[in-house]
């Protein structure tokens, strides 16, 4: 369970004993929770994609402007 409402306890620290006692009683908050620890990881899981997205554009990118700059016109 802990793991299930972790970001949800980082987002609302101060109300972690409403939200633990809300997940343990109420089973339409407790889907709730799991519905939100999916999203957390699906967005987290975005954010290292898009950082590999960027490094490799900033990998083309350099590679295209050595060409540019290496090109001879003719």
């Amino acid at each position: 369970m802990v793991e299930r409402i972790r970001s949800l306890l980082a987002r609302f620290a101060e109300d972690e004993q409403t939200v633990r006692q809300l997940v343990a009683t109420e089973a339409s908050f407790d889907v709730l929770c799991e519905e939100y620890h999916r999203l957390i990881e699906l967005l987290d899981g975005f954010d290292e994609h898009i950082k590999q997205l960027r490094q490799l554009q900033v990998l083309l990118e350099e590679e295209l402007l050595t060409r540019i700059e290496g090109h001879q016109p003719q």
